[in-house]
């Protein structure tokens, strides 16, 4: 009997060993077998004369992964490796058998980029094609018409390529009705009234949809001469830089991008006293002379009416990336390349430039509460019944 219970308790020794030996081990593999995925990212614009495509890949490796980002060839593929080309097709060529034009990129090395990122820096690897004329965007005046640009890039190496298909948004300066586009100088007026009597109208931008475009942000472009002076009589002159801020104005989708939809955006004439208070430094020393004075219209001209515009693809991943509000905090990977991950999309800009200011928002701007102590002023040469505010 005791022989036998000996027996059975080696074994029982024997596996306990083993057990203790198994949950005290400390190598733990944290790395799946490494796959390698191709990434690409394109933004056609038609009105460009220059296209750019970025290709990179993932990387896994032993260590820390934010020191391997620093290393070029971690996300980069090395010269030779990659071809990118981009055809044009005809609206019915739905077999993409006879390219109307061919674009192969180069690619180049930029010298741009920020080195205080996390991925590898201040230099990185990007492809480009030239387009003097810009890319043409359909062949008739139906929505239907729109050609078709096709993407592919190649590897040398061997594996299946990655290609992707996207339409271009038209860009038509015309469907903006609202700063008209056609009358010089036109003045937006965000303050009516004058002292205890001001009041604040709503500016109602207004547009119509573009075929090929799904989405429109807003914005304007407020334009100004910011000058630091070393006293605060403003007589001796420390620096003069020449300012743009983008002022926006919020987000508007289009039901279809068929085109042909009247789009507005209200807007009370307040934010505007409200932005720039918001964004500009209250300084006895600074002085911001706003816009410059043109002899032809006699005029101020001090700002631009901007649509940066997004087509189907790019509204889809923009929605797909925006930030997550509510509990559940996974979102989907969009993509719309075959054979990898990315974006080949298209985007344009559309705009009416020199736009006015009325006087009652001059004279809110240099006067009311919002924005007295910024210290704007318009051009020394200003004329007629705004020149009381002109710079000394």
């Amino acid at each position: 009997m005791m022989r036998g219970f000996t027996g059975k308790l080696g074994v029982w020794t024997a596996l306990l060993a083993i057990l203790w030996g198994a949950g005290c081990s400390t190598d733990v593999a944290l790395n799946a077998p490494y796959e390698e995925r191709s990434l690409a990212f394109c933004l056609l614009d038609p009105g460009a004369e220059e296209q750019w495509v970025r290709v990179n890949r993932t990387w896994l490796g032993e260590g820390n992964n934010l020191d391997i980002a620093m290393v070029a060839d971690s996300s980069e593929y090395a010269p030779g490796q990659v071809t990118v080309t981009v055809e044009q097709f005809g609206p019915g060529d739905i077999g993409f058998e006879n390219p109307l034009a061919v674009f192969t990129a180069q690619d180049t090395v930029l010298q741009d980029k920020d080195d205080a990122g996390i991925f590898y820096g201040p230099e990185y690897r990007a492809y480009h094609f030239e387009t003097p004329d810009g890319l043409e965007v359909n062949a008739g005046n139906d929505p239907e018409d729109l050609y078709v640009y096709r993407m592919t890039v190649s590897f040398a190496d061997g594996r299946l390529p990655m290609t992707a298909v996207t339409t271009l948004i038209g860009s038509s300066p015309g469907n903006i009705s609202n700063p008209p586009a056609g009358i010089p100088g036109f003045n937006l007026n965000f303050a009516s009234g004058s002292g205890s009597q001001v009041s604040y109208p709503n500016i109602n931008f207004k547009w119509s949809s573009t075929a090929g475009a799904k989405r429109y942000e807003a914005s304007i472009e407020v334009m100004f001469t910011e000058r630091i002076w070393v006293d605060a009589a403003h007589t001796q002159l420390a620096s003069e830089t020449e300012r743009v801020l983008r002022w926006d104005l919020g987000e508007e989708q289009a039901d279809d991008d068929e085109g042909g939809q009247e789009i507005k955006l209200p807007t009370n004439g307040e934010a505007f006293f409200q932005f720039l208070a918001s964004r500009l430094e209250e300084d006895p020393f600074i002085t911001r002379e706003l816009g410059t004075w043109n002899d032809n219209i006699d005029r101020v001209r001090a700002f631009n009416f901007v649509l940066s515009i997004a087509n189907a693809e790019l509204d889809t991943y923009l929605s797909v990336n925006a930030p997550v509000t509510g509990v559940i905090q996974e979102r989907p990977v969009y993509t719309n390349i075959s054979g990898g991950l990315g974006l080949f999309a298209s985007r344009t800009r559309q705009s009416v430039d020199g736009l006015g200011i009325s006087k009652p928002s001059v004279q809110e701007l240099v006067e009311g509460p919002h924005t007295a102590a910024l210290q704007f002023c318009l051009p020394p040469e200003t004329e007629g019944d705004v020149a009381e505010y002109a710079c000394p």
